[in-house]
């Protein structure tokens, strides 16, 4: 991340999973295809969550579950976006190309990038960070020992598709 240029950044707070859920919707609703969404956070954070509310927000009906064993899930919305949501905790840290390469991470970001229909978003980006494209929204994802529920969301857009979504989000009622 430090070695991308940051066009943009907002910080979001929640209480509640349903409030978590509540972001991503509004982040489906403002992404467009081509996006790719990397979400760090620690075990529990609420990566899952948020992917579920951007699913949402997307116009995807099914139930949106961790692809932590699977690596992939994709899920079709209504109007023929696909969501794909990867999760490289599996992955040693620092992922290379060729652990990615065992479910062809490099073929779906290009994908996302080229076929205007594919919506990215990474658990655990960080360990695939190289591999990224330059347009990215970077969403950090903390917690705190005061409130279990409580929810920081440190985003960081690394383009100008990224900082649209932002000033989208930053502009809407949340």
């Amino acid at each position: 991340m430090s070695s991308r240029r940051v066009s943009a950044s907002l910080t979001l707070r929640t209480d509640s999973p349903t409030a978590t859920q509540r972001i991503g919707a509004a982040i489906g609703r403002a992404v467009g295809a081509g996006q790719v969404i990397a979400l760090c956070g620690d075990l529990g954070a609420g990566k899952t969550t948020l992917v579920q509310g951007i699913a949402a927000g997307l116009g995807v009906t099914v139930r949106v579950t961790s692809p932590t064993f699977v690596l992939v899930n994709e899920y079709v919305a209504a109007d023929g976006r696909r969501l794909v949501h990867i999760d490289t905790y599996r992955l040693a840290e620092d992922a290379t190309l060729a652990d990615a390469a065992t479910f062809g991470l490099a073929d779906l970001l290009f994908e996302a990038g080229m076929d205007g229909v594919n919506v990215v978003a990474i658990e655990w980006a960080e360990r695939v960070a190289t591999l990224l494209p330059a347009d990215i929204l970077h969403i950090a994802i903390t917690t705190t020992e005061a409130d279990p529920d409580a929810r920081t969301f440190q985003m960081t857009a690394t383009g100008a598709q990224s900082a649209a979504v932002l000033a989208q989000l930053a502009s809407s009622d949340l």
